[in-house]
């Protein structure tokens, strides 16, 4: 017994020890993860897609809170950046979730972000929210509360609200001494009048805005973008409707980006020839021709040469307008060459964004995993006091041991359940990546755009869901029609498909992306394979208690598909529809449920058999 005590004090020593060596480790490591950190800030703007997986490479080394809250943050708002608005939403609840709730100016700053996103996502009840709890928590008389009282301002603005608009305006105006908010918040102030048809009122806050442009800088692009709007619509609707209030806002100062020069000439060059004077409007368009340069947005580029090509064809200036045309054509392919650029942004950033949520989900595992493992060194410890005790104390420990087995099986379960989930995904990603590829290698712009939206949706659902056990019937069922969609868009002509009603199921619960694998594979073994168009049906039938779930093709069958199957594709196990009964067992056994698998010939005395898969589920 005391031999067992002094092993028990060195082996308590030696991880003491151990600890303490392990600290200045630590340290360095926390310092290594900040230069990531601050080099994917960097990566921001340039190459999201590297910043997602320096990011990446951070998160698996499990860092500390504090790190943990950058990391989500600068996800958000590279998400953001590029317009993946309910990816942005996400990272910023996770950082919610590691922050500090002590941390009020932080997670103001976190309901400003979120507020943000929701007013661009057209969500103004949710952006209402936001950016109430951010003006809630934010210092008072802060940059922060202004910038928080300004969302205000753009949401009842969006909402038609102009009075508070203009009331919540005038307080971030009263609050902010900088002449780029004063600039920005007259700009808005003029697009919000112009609402009100008070073309006045709008003038006067042009006129302020343009002349509080800093005359010791120049304006970025995301500083002048509402200045330079603003100023198109305005000077177009004064221009035409009370011309005289023209003289009263002053030209863009030199200080001004040139762009904002060169938008201003263009909007009088189209008002000008718009009411008949012509004479005018070429003037103004040569001047705007001699403000476009090569650093001028190949949007604004493209517009203006294509305007002055079709201005000077109604002129009866041949030449002139094939001048121009050429330099159309040069503007034209770099804003096609930038959104295909775009494009393949669009694609890396989606690619990188599943490696990193499958990394999230490996940690939650691995955390479960050394939580157990934790558990049971703590057991062995008190095992070894129980050990000298007497006959009571032995029983004691065996009841624990017992209990820790069966809560070991338990989370042995729930973890092997996850990890099936999480093999669901990449399986039908896969091919649909490859769609995307192959459009680009085509430089089948249009559908690629129109392909990678639907799957960028159906991607976003996936995600949503990825984290639930169960979802309804009625999200199943939208989450199988867009699915659908994008097969039926790459096998086309292949076959049509019938899915019922979604609505009426929200009652029905079920795993998410169970019944995809077996849609896949009634396209993939079945209906692929016949010369003619197939038809695939997904029928719900309520008995009671019982649901049954039928998917019904008329396919080749299984044995003419297996017969059809190359050397390759017989040494190639497919794991979709083995994973999918696997996770169906392992749910039936851990949460009680009872659903049930058959699978069998749809049409046995036709040409084509076709499949029929009943999941039978009693609720």
């Amino acid at each position: 017994m005391i031999l067992r005590f002094l092993l028990l004090a060195i082996l308590l020593g030696t991880a003491t020890w151990a600890d303490a060596q392990s600290a200045p480790v630590k340290a360095s490591r926390s310092s290594e993860e900040m230069t990531i950190i601050a080099r994917a800030s960097s990566l921001r703007k340039d190459d999201p897609a590297e910043a997602i997986r320096l990011l990446n490479s951070v998160i698996q080394e499990q860092p500390k809170a504090d790190e943990l809250k950058k990391v989500f943050l600068l996800l958000g708002d590279i998400y953001a950046d590029i317009g993946q608005g309910a990816l942005a939403l996400g990272r910023y609840d996770r950082a919610m979730e590691v922050m500090s709730s002590q941390d009020a100016t932080g997670r103001a700053g976190v309901f400003l972000k979120r507020g943000t996103v929701q007013l661009a996502l057209a969500d103004y009840a949710g952006a209402r929210v936001s950016f109430d709890q951010c003006l809630k928590l934010a210092p008072k008389s802060s940059t922060l509360s202004n910038a928080c009282r300004e969302g205000l301002a753009d949401l009842e603005a969006r909402s038609d609200n102009f009075v508070e608009s203009q009331s919540y305006y005038q307080q971030v105006q009263t609050a902010a001494p900088d002449s780029i908010t004063q600039v920005r918040v007259n700009a808005k102030r003029a697009d919000v009048y112009l609402q009100q048809n008070d073309l006045s009122n709008a003038a006067n806050s042009l006129d302020q805005a343009l002349t509080q442009v800093p005359r010791n800088r120049q304006l970025s692009k995301e500083e002048s973008k509402d200045l330079i709007a603003a100023n198109s619509n305005v000077r177009s609707a004064v221009l035409k409707d009370a011309p005289r209030l023209d003289n009263n806002i002053v030209e863009a100062l030199p200080s001004a980006p040139l762009s904002l020069v060169t938008s201003d000439n263009f909007t009088r060059f189209k008002v000008l020839r718009e009411v008949g004077k012509l004479r005018e409007a070429e003037d103004k368009l040569e001047e705007v021709l001699n403000t476009v340069t090569p650093e001028t947005p190949p949007e604004i580029a493209t517009a203006v040469y294509a305007e002055g090509t079709d201005f000077f064809l109604d002129r009866n200036r041949p030449d002139r307008a094939a001048d121009i045309y050429r330099n159309y054509t040069i503007a034209n392919d770099q804003l096609l060459a930038q959104r295909r650029d775009e494009l393949d942004q669009q694609v890396a950033v989606l690619r990188e964004q599943q490696t990193i949520d499958l990394g999230l989900k490996d940690l939650r595992s691995a955390e479960v995993e050394r939580q157990l493992l934790n558990d049971q060194v703590s057991l062995q410890r008190w095992l070894i006091y129980l050990l000298g005790a007497l006959l009571l104390g032995a029983l004691l420990s065996v009841v624990l041991i017992l209990r820790s087995v069966r809560k070991r099986q338990r989370a042995n379960q729930a973890l092997l359940l996850r990890n099936l989930q999480t093999r669901m995904n990449p399986h039908f990603i896969f091919n649909s990546l490859n769609s995307i590829n192959n459009y680009i290698a085509r430089q089948d712009e249009r559908s690629a755009n129109r392909y990678l939206g639907r799957f960028a949706k159906l991607m976003r659902n996936v995600l949503d869901q990825s984290g639930k056990d169960f979802v309804s019937l009625t999200e199943e069922l939208e989450q199988l029609s867009l699915y659908l969609e994008l097969e039926k868009e790459r096998f086309t002509g292949k076959f049509d498909y019938a899915l019922p009603a979604s609505t009426g199921f929200e009652d029905i619960r079920l795993p998410p992306m169970i019944l995809q694998p077996f849609v896949e594979n009634a396209i993939w073994h079945g209906l692929r394979y016949r010369e003619e168009g197939g038809q695939l049906t997904v029928t719900v039938v309520r008995n009671n208690r019982k649901v049954l779930v039928a998917i019904t093709d008329n396919g080749i069958g299984r044995s003419r598909s297996a017969a059809l199957k190359t050397k390759n594709q017989l040494n190639h196990q497919s794991t979709g529809l083995e994973t999918t009964l696997q996770r169906l067992e392992l749910i039936n056994a851990y949460y009680g449920e009872d659903f049930s698998v058959q699978i069998g010939d749809a049409f046995p005395e036709e040409d084509h058999v076709g499949t029929r898969v009943e999941l039978t589920l009693v609720q």
